[in-house]
């Protein structure tokens, strides 16, 4: 939105409140048919009990997977999707964010989409556990760059940062009284631009936004949460193991391709490293001219135990170099893989 207005003459910023305590602000832009909308719902450091750091950020996967008012989560991105609507959302440090385009001739449907998002998902608990795994998948940037999850690790703030026992004491209950204490119109701005004018406007956030109002959290029925120590493998006596399926403790070195490389011998690196048998239990793959190596510790594994295996193994691949037997498999499986590439899908699969 910046980037547009900078191309454009200064727009006349205009101001309303809803009787419910949400703030508007509109910025009239007719150059085009299109309307542009932002809803920012501030977060403050009490908003996330101690313990159950990455709520917020399993909230936002729940509330962009769940149903919402009288459609299914897949009707609801179809709706999107058919209407010409985008609508995405994003965490942010100081709150979560809302972004909506939609052509103006559809504002009515589209703020009218944003509130059932919003205000009318309906959160079940089977989403909540495969939407508690896709989280930790998400933390973990298993597909982005080094380059990408040195940043995330750098900008996030440690004692925000979710963790496995973190994600999995997350309840549906810590859900709803989430919301209820943040997804407040008094905490909300909401900013227009685009197709509309303030009389227009107001109709329209008042039709779509103006039921909204602040909830009282639910009375909380469980004891405080225990907090193990963090160096400690074990719980304490009386602290129920939170454990969720298909996740472990993860250890990661990166490190560079050599500039100089050709890119046949990348090809070829690609496929003499990953397969390596010394390098067992470790793994490695080729991401973006990086190698990155990575080791799932076993249950009960400490961590610099966990990366003086990493190292030996790294020590062992290293020591051992390649043989020209080596180099010719490889190059035999470069070969067999670039005939699949004039096949027809059909028989690159068979």
């Amino acid at each position: 939105m910046a980037a547009t207005l900078s191309l454009q003459a200064q727009p006349k910023l205009q101001r309303f409140t809803l009787p419910n305590g949400l703030r508007v602000l509109l910025l009239e832009d007719h150059e085009r048919p299109l309307i542009r909308a932002r809803l920012q719902l501030r977060l403050e450091p009490a908003d996330t009990p101690p313990g159950c750091q990455g709520l917020p950020q399993l909230m936002m996967r729940m509330l962009s997977r769940s149903d919402a008012a009288d459609l299914k989560a897949e009707d609801f991105d179809r709706t999107l999707e058919d209407s010409g609507i985008q609508l995405t959302h994003s965490r942010e440090p100081d709150g979560l964010s809302w972004q909506l385009v939609a052509r103006s001739r559809d504002q009515d449907r589209a703020l009218g989409l944003l509130a059932d998002r919003l205000l009318r998902t309906v959160f079940e608990s089977l989403i909540l556990e495969a939407q508690r795994l896709a989280c930790w998948q998400d933390e973990e940037r298993k597909e982005a760059s080094p380059q990408v999850r040195l940043r995330e690790a750098l900008i996030q703030d440690p004692d925000s940062r979710p963790t496995l026992t973190s994600l999995g004491a997350i309840t549906l209950e810590d859900l709803f009284a989430f919301r209820a204490r943040v997804f407040r119109p008094d905490r909300a701005v909401l900013v227009l631009h685009g197709d509309l004018g303030l009389e227009q406007a107001k109709r329209l956030v008042l039709l779509s936004l103006g039921s909204w109002r602040a909830q009282e959290p639910p009375p909380s029925v469980k004891p405080p949460r225990l907090v193990a120590p963090v160096h400690s493998t074990q719980p304490p006596k009386g602290l129920p193991r939170v454990t969720v399926p298909g996740l472990g403790f993860r250890v990661q070195a990166v490190a560079a391709r050599p500039g100089d490389l050709a890119a046949e011998a990348a090809s070829l690196l690609s496929l003499l490293v990953p397969g390596e048998v010394a390098l067992s239990p470790v793994s490695i793959a080729m991401a973006d001219g990086y190698l990155v190596a990575t080791l799932d510790a076993e249950p009960g594994a400490s961590g610099p135990g966990t990366w003086s295996l990493l190292h030996e193994r790294l020590d062992a691949l290293r020591r051992r170099g390649f043989s020209q037997a080596d180099l010719d498999r490889a190059r035999s499986a470069w070969l067999a893989r670039r005939s699949l590439d004039s096949l027809h899908p059909e028989d690159q699969l068979d």
